[in-house]
């Protein structure tokens, strides 16, 4: 069992209050401000601190704040062992984010499932910062990531590498033009995934580095469903930019096309992500071996 102090620090950190966290808790705010003081002494460092009438974590705070929250799940993995230590199955839990969830994972899931059938498997599939989440609370094992991500937070493994393309319908009046660039695309309405999505962040980074925003563009659409976006574009109501895994089916039957841009590429790796922990340290190598081996 974690020290209830450590559960005083976070709640504060996650409330930005020692007030809020005291309720959470169900314990006095004297007694979360003892624990935070304990700790500040123990270390001999300030951990949290006031900046413009917001508390906020010192660096020193946010590096035992790392700590502290990679303990909190650990212990869950710990508690999770032990009671499965008398059980003929096993639980794996892990998450993917959106577009390798729903169409690169789609091939191999039923091998990864027959291959290790001894464990009770739960599948997530969320957006970069809910899978992030998910993995930072110890509630899944690992993760597949296609977006950006700390790596210094988590070890992580490169699974493989995609194109991010832009798509659009078969018949779009852009594939008769040659030498296109970012600037022919600003009359044009694009569909976007929602904030917090890998993809949302890749694209607007990739922007960004050629000093672009999606305010650059005419019309913006934003849809949390990949596969909503792409009948949108089929019906003619925008262009995306996608993972090539997500629309390769569709380019295959030339439902959609592939746009290339003189001045813009990007290519992302799609990595495999989990806690530092030697708990389960051959167990993800396991898993991981799977995936590498079956792309």
């Amino acid at each position: 069992m974690l020290d209830p102090r450590i559960e005083s620090f976070l709640a504060v950190y996650k409330n930005k209050s020692y007030t809020k966290a005291s309720k959470e808790l169900c314990i006095t705010q004297p007694a979360v401000t003892q624990h935070i003081q304990f700790f500040e002494k123990r270390y001999g460092c300030r951990l949290l601190e006031y900046s413009n009438k917001e508390l906020k974590l010192t660096k020193a705070g946010e590096l035992l704040y790392k700590y502290f929250q990679n303990a909190k799940a650990n212990e869950k993995i710990i508690t999770q062992r032990l009671k499965e230590m008398n059980r003929e199955s096993k639980t794996l839990k892990f998450a993917a984010t959106l577009t390798i969830g729903e169409f690169t994972l789609s091939p191999i899931l039923s091998d990864f499932i027959k291959a290790f059938s001894e464990y009770d498997i739960t599948m997530y599939i969320d957006n970069t910062q809910a899978v992030l989440r998910m993995l930072q609370n110890g509630e899944i094992r690992f993760a597949l990531v296609e977006g950006l991500f700390n790596k210094a937070d988590y070890e992580s493994r490169l699974w493989k590498t995609a194109d991010f393309i832009l798509t659009a319908p078969f018949k779009h009046p852009l594939i008769t033009k040659k030498n296109i660039s970012l600037e022919d695309l600003k009359n044009e309405t694009i569909i976007v995934r929602e904030k917090g999505s890998g993809s949302r962040e890749v694209l607007e980074r990739g922007l960004f580095d050629k000093n672009y925003t999606l305010e650059n563009f005419k019309n913006i659409i934003e849809i949390g469903n990949v596969n909503v976006i792409k009948n949108m574009v089929k019906n003619g109501m925008g262009i995306t930019f996608i993972y090539e895994d997500a629309v390769r089916e569709e380019i295959k039957k030339q439902q959609l096309v592939e746009i290339k841009l003189s001045d813009f590429a990007i290519n992302r790796e799609f990595n495999f992500i989990h806690l530092r922990s030697d708990i389960i340290q051959n167990e993800v190598d396991m898993f991981y071996s799977f995936f590498k081996n079956n792309i």
